[in-house]
């Protein structure tokens, strides 16, 4: 027997499968520590409830602690918790702040909302919706739902014979190589981890009432239905795919003869199960606005019908789909599978995945904000892992082999991915090929924000003179012929110098050229130069340029020169004070000067 089949044999257990489901859950406990400093405050990097997340949650403290309609208590809560952004995406008219976001994500999360309000009034936390316990509860329930999720899409590819082992390399695809990941335990509660887990049993019950034809089925597959399209509305396009999932069309519209005549009994509960997930939402709408409505997003629309972005969802530099989740890319020969073997599910997968992205790339913001990759099509992950596996299931060992090391490959590339959108390495919104290209699998922290921050570049042409300054250190001309050790232990005071207005000159643009050698001891560090314009005692602008992404190599000296032209004139400012920053650790320069030049 070949060493891949051994290995399959030996995996191909319940027993391994639970271990994977340990792993997962272990995994992203300790990233979601590392991410948000449960344990320890000095990693803590940020807050889960933000951006289109707090949107998501805070239906939560208005129904179970404020009771009120329109969210009046988020300007307080924004006070006390400095920085916050609770708000941010909520729609105001005459004063109401209304919410936009469906209600699904909220109710998914009533149980750890619960456990985390009776944990902070029984401690000295504040029981009001947003302290450390709602926050650590909320990342907690993004977690759970991924691994609920998994166990949904474990079941429902067991009923297509899959085997365990090749469920789990599927399964590992999709929380390890795709946004799925980032979603889970970074940008929490988004919808997307909780769409996952429910459109994957959705399908579950849906196979199963296809495979036994039972009333429970039907209801469960109407009650997960509904809960999906209460998480979002998109989900119920998933309802394309269900037909595929019989033997046959026939024996599906045999199936909906048989609910509309004899079987209404079944269709009479699964409805009004549907009906209530639809009815609760359509309350909520009521409660904020005063009148009954589906649309909730009354001021953003899909722009792109007549010209939907197919090609930018799917493989464009900024947010491809392909592009930031290339494990995906088996794809295209697991509908080749699927076509020979599976007929009747290849033209479910395939009509699902086209109407799924021309509404996708419809919306007038196809790139769908800031986070990684494509987040649109985490939601629908379920269904793209049937023809994942039977790839598997129904290639030669040779073959997955050759697959086994591509997925392996590309999983690593994307958690490159991941470290750089978490070390703002990547841009969080808009990237394109060049910018793209520029960072490149590169994981050194000085490449952090040189893509975010705009570098200015001296003009071409209007230069009038030239004034040759040097930089000071402990109020002494910084000398030019030799080398500093810069480190926050060593010296309290950074190379810096003040350049006055000259009323000669007030007319005139004001400009900076930086030069000089600089030594980086390690790819974690990632220098400044910062300019500060005043205006009687006040600094009213700063500029902020990251030097870390121009030194080609560490530990060895390079020459560095750094532009600065702000646009404004010499009567707009009184003074500009520019600093050399060496970062967070050691930074050694050499021959360090400023040029101001004047340019008309």
């Amino acid at each position: 027997m070949h060493v891949l089949g051994i290995i399959r044999k030996l995996l191909n257990t319940k027993w391994f499968f639970i271990v994977f489901m340990i792993t997962v859950a272990v995994t992203f406990g300790t990233k979601s520590d590392r991410y948000f400093g449960w344990t320890n405050e000095e990693a803590k990097k940020g807050e889960p409830i933000l951006s289109d997340g707090s949107g998501y949650y805070c239906y939560l403290p208005q129904w179970f602690i404020y009771k009120t309609s329109n969210f009046e208590f988020l300007p307080k809560i924004e006070k006390t918790y400095q920085n916050s952004r609770f708000a941010n995406n909520l729609y105001f008219t005459k004063g109401k702040a209304t919410n936009k976001y469906y209600t699904g994500t909220a109710f998914s999360m009533i149980p750890f909302f619960t456990v985390a309000h009776i944990y902070a009034k029984s401690t000295d936390y504040p029981a009001d919706g947003y302290s450390k316990p709602y926050q650590f509860m909320a990342n907690f329930a993004s977690v759970f739902y991924l691994l609920f999720g998994c166990l949904g899409i474990y079941f429902l590819l067991r009923r297509f014979h899959i085997d365990r082992f090749f469920i789990i390399v599927v399964l590992s695809m999709l929380v390890f190589g795709t946004d799925a990941s980032y979603f889970t335990y970074v940008l929490t509660p988004f919808s997307h981890v909780f769409s996952f887990a429910i459109v994957a049993w959705m399908l579950l019950f849906a196979k199963k009432w296809a495979d036994e034809h039972t009333a429970k089925h039907f209801i469960l597959f109407c009650l997960f239905l509904g809960w999906a399209v209460m998480i979002r509305p998109t989900n119920v396009l998933v309802l394309a795919f269900v037909p595929f999932m019989f033997t046959s069309t026939q024996l599906f519209f045999g199936r909906l003869k048989l609910l509309f005549t004899k079987h209404w009994k079944h269709l009479l509960p699964g409805v009004v199960v549907f009906m209530l997930f639809l009815g609760f939402q359509l309350w909520n709408t009521y409660d904020q606005v005063g009148k009954l409505a589906l649309n909730t997003y009354t001021k953003e629309t899909f722009e792109f019908w007549s010209n939907p972005k197919i090609w930018d969802v799917l493989f464009s530099w900024r947010k491809g789909f392909f592009i930031f989740a290339p494990v995906l890319l088996l794809l295209l020969p697991g509908w080749y599978i699927l076509y020979r073997h599976q007929r009747n599910l290849f033209w479910g997968s395939i009509v699902f995945f086209a109407i799924f992205t021309y509404v996708t790339a419809s919306w007038w913001c196809w790139w769908y904000g800031g986070g990684l990759g494509m987040r649109p099509y985490i939601d629908v992950l379920p269904v793209l892992a049937i023809p994942l596996a039977f790839l598997l299931q129904q290639s030669k060992w040779y073959i997955n082999s050759f697959t086994l090391a591509f997925i392996l490959l590309t999983t690593w590339m994307y958690q490159v991915y991941e470290y750089q959108m978490k070390n703002n390495i990547l841009h969080y919104d808009d990237m394109n090929y060049e910018q793209f290209a520029r960072v490149f699998m590169k994981e050194d922290l000085r490449y952090g924000w040189c893509l975010h921050l705009p570098y200015e570049t001296l003009p071409k042409e209007g230069f009038i003179t030239l004034k040759q300054q040097t930089f000071l250190m402990f109020n002494k001309p910084m000398p030019q012929d030799r080398y500093f050790k810069l480190s926050g232990d060593d010296y309290n005071d950074n190379p810096q110098l003040m350049i006055y207005s000259d009323s000669t000159y007030k007319s005139n643009h004001f400009g900076a050229s930086v030069t000089g050698e600089v030594y980086l001891y390690s790819g974690e560090t990632n220098p400044t130069i910062e300019a500060e314009y005043f205006k009687d005692g006040v600094m009213f602008r700063k500029g902020q340029f990251f030097i870390g992404q121009f030194i080609p190599e560490t530990e060895e000296l390079s020459p560095v020169e750094i532009q600065i032209y702000p646009g404004l004139t010499y009567a707009e400012f009184d003074s500009v004070r520019i600093q050399f920053f060496e970062g967070n650790t050691f930074t050694g320069v050499k021959s360090l000067k400023i040029k101001e030049l004047i340019f008309r």
